[in-house]
């Protein structure tokens, strides 16, 4: 298992981290897989992100949201992969993140951390309260 595991490189890391079964146990990921369609989303984007950042950012997504969200706010260059993780991860389609960080950025002296803690979704500051997953 573990030299199968080498082998597939990216592609096994990224099974593991969005929690799809080993590579031996299934051929294709579950049809409307929302976590896998996030993680694709991501690596195709501009200046596409590693592997393991995008399947960090789309674990437990239930649509490609963080996704959007986070090439949203990387285009323009305004935040460093990690506080762009922090903004977008558990985004979903009905809060948009990406929209309250660019406008507070324009209307706001805040700096950069402390818009992401503003705008980032309710979902992570619960995730605090529950170290070992909700």
């Amino acid at each position: 298992m573990k030299d199968g595991f080498r082998s597939a490189g990216g592609l096994g890391l990224a099974a593991l981290l969005l929690g799809f079964p080993a590579l031996g146990q299934a051929t294709d990921p579950p049809e409307g897989s929302p976590q896998l369609s996030c993680f694709e989303a991501v690596r195709e984007g501009q200046g596409s992100a590693s592997e393991t950042l995008a399947a960090q950012l789309c674990q437990g997504a239930r649509s490609d949201a963080p996704a959007r969200c986070f090439r949203r706010v990387q285009t323009g260059g305004f935040l460093s992969d990690p506080q762009a993780l922090q903004l977008c991860q558990y985004a979903t389609p009905s809060d948009d993140p990406a929209s309250c960080f660019l406008k507070a950025r324009t209307s706001s002296f805040l700096d950069e951390t402390e818009l992401v803690q503003l705008c980032r979704p309710p979902i992570s500051e619960m995730l605090k309260l529950c170290p070992y997953g909700p």
